[in-house]
């Protein structure tokens, strides 16, 4: 079961040299706040990286110096809402840059212990997990990963998984690192996003899960990978990581020159 990449060439560059330069410029071109602490994850967009990329190489050159095993990548569904969340039941994942190979063990003992479940037609054509495995091929090569698609968006969804991955992972969290896929606020003015994320931001700097929920709900901020925000800041609730980092914030408009219609991005780290 190999899953062939499905966005090289359009969300990021299908040749493998062109690529790795493109990354290696991007992490270059950081200029990294210290996390003093133990990690236990990033948050990274996933749009073309012509927008995004800058921002999503803050949160991988945190991860470069750390030491682990695996990856828990936790993506968002765009096209299937029909599951709550699933798990990829592949041997390996291409890029342009050659193969990701999965925890198949972990995979295994998440499906028999808790009964997760796997969706494949989603994972197939989803770009939300794959644009971040590039950017990890080239920090942390000999990782494995464990990947999961959340279909739905929800609080209740969330907790639910956060419960899950906290307490299969406790007893290696030193060995694991989760990174959470997500963009911000779609298509408003640059004045109206960055107000919305914002509010989005300091609700993530806090901690803050409950207002985190309000505010998603009553539509004051957007996150299509608002349910993988969550589960992360709810498994740092229960494993006591206590503090977070933003690292970087922008949008497509400093890109393209469109300020009337942007997406917002940002990268940000939770750890103790």
């Amino acid at each position: 079961m190999i899953r062939n990449p499905v966005v090289a060439g359009s969300f990021y560059p299908g040749d493998g040299k062109v690529l790795k330069t493109q990354i290696n410029d991007f992490l270059e071109n950081v200029e990294l706040r210290k996390i003093s602490g133990e990690l236990l994850g990033v948050v990274a967009p996933h749009a073309g990286y012509v927008y995004s990329g800058q921002c999503a190489a803050f949160s991988f050159k945190t991860l470069k110096d750390e030491n682990f095993k695996y990856t828990v990548i936790i993506a968002p569904s765009h096209r299937f809402a029909d599951f709550d969340f699933s798990i990829g039941n592949y041997e390996k994942y291409l890029t342009p840059l050659g193969s990701v190979d999965i925890a198949t063990n972990i995979v295994k003992e998440l499906k028999g212990k808790y009964g997760l479940k796997s969706h494949n037609y989603a994972h197939n054509i989803e770009h939300s997990l794959e644009v971040q495995l590039p950017f990890l091929q080239i920090v942390k090569p000999e990782v494995k990963i464990v990947p999961i698609l959340l279909g739905t968006q929800s609080k209740e969804n969330s907790k639910k998984l956060a419960h899950i991955l906290a307490e299969f992972f406790k007893d290696k969290i030193d060995q694991t690192k989760f990174v959470i896929s997500t963009d911000l606020s779609h298509y408003y003015t640059s004045k109206i996003a960055k107000m919305m994320d914002t509010k989005l931001v300091e609700l993530f700097e806090k901690l803050d899960v409950a207002g985190m929920e309000k505010n998603y709900e009553h539509r004051e901020i957007e996150a299509c990978g608002m349910g993988g925000i969550l589960t992360l800041m709810n498994i740092a609730k229960l494993l006591n990581y206590s503090n977070s980092a933003v690292l970087d914030y922008r949008n497509s408009g400093d890109v393209s020159g469109d300020y009337e219609q942007v997406v917002g991005y940002f990268s940000s780290c939770i750890y103790k």
